[in-house]
């Protein structure tokens, strides 16, 4: 019953509706915020890694120039007769690789077979071997300058990164070609690739799409190592096509990342910035978690809300059901329930108090026409039964008397035949008021059929039978008076039964002795009354 009570409470509902509500704003807020936050955090994360991608890509654009510029100034101002006199020409080179020390690893000279003729810093085992099947060898004795391929040095065992020129005569013929050779892990070289750090996990790849390799990276494992096959991941093959830009993709690892595309002019590299969406969305999952919490902090808002307030905003109108919810069960009598309140509630319980201020005028009405008599008003056979009752029990408690008079009108049919019951109606409301005129107060006049009329008169001490037919007598007189009904005067008489009673037998004994004394009254002439004795005899007077 207390769970059948509470799930249908106003109360219960709104509480269940404002949760609703909270959890719904929180679901929107959930999956669209983040949504919203997410698509923001892509573009500003994306525009940031370009930014950094771009400024790294110019780093390293700048500093192979820089090699390249150097290698061919050398290439220039380096005698060729140098070329058959090794040690001056070492010497050379190391007068050039202390002012400039750029190619950490060295700078060579290997003659037209390929075979290194000089060289500094010294490396064992490099002067006098032949790099004459290298690619990079071939394209500079064929009189083109260029990067080659990122390699693992043979002498060195580090992984570098060689740069050719050929060193050609006055008529442009090669004589020898001039190498200059820097590890990648150089200082102040890739730096910038290698310890650049995006947020906590993120970081830079250098890649040689000719080559398919990497050439420089955060994690050192990756150096030098082939790209991933195609088809492994879908961004990193529109880079190696030549896609320049940024885009969200899934690495060969498996691990989502935002990239960002930038590319090294000098060398047909490309720098790759990247950042792993769970870093880069982190504020997502955080606001999340505090849509989460403020949901939660909500719903507890709402459940102190409604326990307090809107349980005390509908207070009025939960007394009010209480008070209703009484009245219906007779615990306490109908009356206007306070307005306590000019709100909905006030005008609910205003609007209550009207209806309940019409139904007790209905009720009356209903009680009034239960008891009177439509057309005079009079009390009617019922009220009249329940006063000879009352008549009875006073008469009998006080030792008095009470007395009945039974009237029916003489004459009343032909006013009904010849005038119509429109006259007929008036005529009885008239000798009702008549009637009731000459009675007291505390008597009641009843009508109790088309035109007999009743007249109960209470609390007659002695000489009853004197009084009541003093009160007979008026009652003929008044009637007898002339009537004016649609322009015909009229005339009535009344013929009167009268039964007297001390509180002994009932009210249908005493009613049906008067109705006998006024049929004895209309065989003696009408227009006179009959007084039926205690002891059910007759008197008739005239």
């Amino acid at each position: 019953m207390i769970l059948r009570r509470i799930s249908n409470s106003l109360v219960t509902r709104l509480i269940l509706f404002g949760i609703v509500l909270v959890i719904s704003g929180g679901v929107a807020r959930y999956f669209l915020l983040a949504k919203f936050i997410q698509e923001d955090l892509t573009a500003v994360v994306s525009a940031q890694q370009l930014a950094l991608a771009e400024a790294v890509a110019k780093d390293v654009d700048y500093k192979i120039v820089d090699r390249r510029r150097l290698l061919d100034r050398l290439a220039m101002t380096l005698p060729t007769a140098l070329l058959q006199q090794p040690e001056k020409l070492q010497a050379w080179l190391a007068e050039r690789y202390q002012l400039n020390p750029v190619f950490s690893l060295g700078l060579v000279v290997a003659d037209t077979d390929g075979i290194i003729i000089a060289d500094f810093p010294r490396l064992a085992g490099r002067r006098g071997s032949s790099i004459a099947q290298s690619p990079d060898f071939q394209r500079a004795r064929s009189g083109k300058a260029g990067i080659g391929k990122p390699q693992l040095g043979p002498f060195s065992g580090q992984a570098v990164l060689p740069m050719g020129v050929p060193l050609t005569d006055s008529r442009g013929t090669v004589q020898a070609v001039l190498i200059g050779i820097t590890a990648l892990a150089a200082p102040d070289f890739l730096d910038r690739i290698t310890q650049g750090r995006i947020g906590e996990t993120g970081g830079f790849l250098l890649v040689s799409p000719r080559d398919r390799l990497f050439v420089a990276a955060g994690d050192p494992g990756l150096v030098l190592k082939p790209t991933p096959a195609d088809g492994v991941v879908p961004l990193h093959d529109r880079a190696m096509n030549g896609f320049r830009g940024s885009g969200m993709t899934t690495n060969a690892k498996g691990v989502e990342e935002l990239s960002a595309i930038v590319g090294v002019p000098s060398t047909g590299w490309f720098v790759v910035a990247r950042l792993p969406t769970a870093e880069a969305f982190s504020p997502v999952e955080r606001v999340r978690g505090l849509v989460i919490r403020h949901s939660f902090t909500a719903i507890a808002i709402v459940l102190f809300v409604a326990g307090f307030f809107i349980r005390w905003m509908l207070r009025p109108l939960h007394h009010a059901a209480n008070l209703a919810d009484r009245m219906t069960h007779g615990e306490i009598p109908l009356e206007p329930l306070p307005i306590v309140r000019n709100d909905e509630v006030g005008h609910f319980t205003k609007a209550f108090n009207q209806l309940l201020a019409k139904l007790s005028n209905s009720q009356a009405e209903l009680e009034r026409m239960a008891h009177h008599d439509a057309l005079t008003g009079l009390p009617n056979r019922t009220l009249l039964a329940d006063r000879m009752q009352q008549g009875l029990a006073r008469a009998q408690r006080n030792h008095t008397r009470i007395a009945l008079l039974f009237l029916d009108l003489d004459g009343f049919k032909p006013i009904n035949d010849r005038l119509g019951h429109g006259a007929g109606d008036l005529a009885l409301q008239e000798i009702a008021r008549r009637l009731a005129g000459v009675i007291r107060q505390c008597d009641t006049l009843a009508r109790i059929g088309g035109d007999e009329f009743v007249l109960l008169v209470t609390d007659l001490a002695d000489q009853a039978e004197e009084g009541v037919a003093r009160l007979a007598k008026k009652c003929i007189a008044i009637v007898s008076q002339p009537l004016q009904l649609e322009n015909t005067t009229c005339t009535l008489g009344v013929s009167i039964g009268i039964a007297l009673s001390d509180g002994g037998g009932n009210a249908d004994q005493i009613l049906i002795a008067a109705d006998k004394a006024m049929y004895e009254a209309k065989k003696n002439g009408r227009g006179g009354y009959v007084i039926a004795t205690d002891s059910a005899s007759l008197l008739a007077e005239a």
